[in-house]
């Protein structure tokens, strides 16, 4: 025989649980309410405003210029724009490689630039611009002592040539080129003459100026004692004092018995 419940055993047990039932909703509300009065204040006060902008890279443009392109300033919403707005309007900036925007815990903007490396300067009618990697022609006033400058290349595949093998060029050798002057002509295209913060004269091709400039170091120790001259490199190696190939007003006081002496 099936057992019978009085419903009256039951009601305190529905009440019990109706109440508990209760009581979740209304902690529920409260704590959306809790939550929703934070965000109000925190939105309201200055912790949801950015603190400080710190902009790290920045040789090309200086750290104000980067902020201005960013489009965010001090004191405006912390959430008001996303990272990848920062980094597209950035990105569009002349010289600019790569860039990284992050947020900290504590309300400050991180902006990480990678610019193109400068290669050289580019001489035109005595204006001087920065030649970068890219082959772009970068306007800046900014000066490096460790580039060398190139006059008449005023060919922008012969600008790449070159950039390509000043990339390459050893670290040792790069600092202490002074000038590289694009000799070519019509039938000999890629001719150069650099002239070296040693006192050197070097002419080379460019396909091979990188490579055959490795041995720079070497040659010029096997010089020493000597006249300052001429480093042929376009077909082996050769060297020639100045007295010899300018005359007696342009060379340096040296000994000249070498003089059309092939460098081993």
């Amino acid at each position: 025989m099936d057992k019978v419940i009085d419903i009256e055993e039951r009601i305190p047990s529905m009440r019990e649980r109706r109440r508990k039932k209760t009581n979740k909703k209304f902690l529920l509300i409260i704590a959306i309410f809790i939550i929703a009065l934070l965000l109000l204040l925190y939105f309201q006060s200055s912790f949801s405003k950015i603190g400080e902008i710190d902009v790290k890279g920045a040789h090309l443009h200086d750290a104000d210029y980067y902020i201005e392109k960013s489009g965010i300033s001090s004191g405006i919403g912390y959430w008001s724009f996303t990272t990848s707005m920062v980094k597209d309007k950035i990105t569009s900036v002349d010289g600019v490689k790569e860039v990284s925007v992050s947020r900290s815990l504590l309300r400050d903007i991180e902006i990480s630039v990678t610019e193109w490396k400068t290669v050289a300067y580019i001489e035109n009618k005595g204006e001087y611009s920065l030649l970068l990697e890219n082959g772009d022609i970068f306007s800046s006033k900014q000066i490096n002592a460790n580039i060398p400058i190139l006059s008449h290349v005023d060919d922008a595949s012969i600008r790449k040539k070159i950039t390509s093998q000043l990339l390459k060029m050893d670290d040792e050798v790069l600092p202490i080129i002074s000038e590289i002057i694009y000799t070519g002509s019509e039938v000999d295209q890629d001719t150069i003459t650099v002239y070296m913060d040693d006192g050197y004269e070097v002419h080379a091709i460019i396909q091979t100026f990188a490579s055959n400039m490795e041995f720079y170091p070497e040659i010029t120790s096997q010089l020493e004692g000597l006249e300052k001259g001429i480093i042929d490199m376009e077909v082996g190696t050769f060297f020639s004092p100045f007295s010899e190939v300018y005359g007696d007003e342009e060379a340096e006081e040296g000994e000249g018995d070498e003089v059309g002496e092939e460098v081993e």
